[in-house]
């Protein structure tokens, strides 16, 4: 059987894995959401509930005037999702 300790290796593991913040269907506004046929390249700004907020390099698959619909992998996870419009910037791929 293995420790029941926590270790900062563990914590760490722990909190790398958390997913990130998304908003709620409430904030997507009355316009409908414009699907890509190709994804977009973007950067974007994520925030996560127990660390700062990052950078991160990923693929816009939708938007409408308010949000983007956003798909990136980070430490071996794959996430989608939906960020404020003016968190993101084209990306040149």
């Amino acid at each position: 059987m293995g420790s029941t300790k926590v270790t900062g290796e563990k914590l760490k593991q722990t909190l790398a894995r958390e997913a990130p913040i998304t908003l709620p269907q409430q904030a997507f506004g009355p316009n409908p959401i414009e699907w890509f046929k190709e994804p977009r390249p973007v950067w974007a700004w994520v925030q996560w509930r127990d660390r700062p907020a990052e950078r991160v390099a990923g693929v816009a698959r939708g938007a409408n005037d308010r949000v983007v619909m956003l798909a990136f992998d980070a430490n071996g996870d794959h996430w989608e999702p939906v960020v404020w419009r003016n968190a993101c910037a084209v990306r040149r791929a």
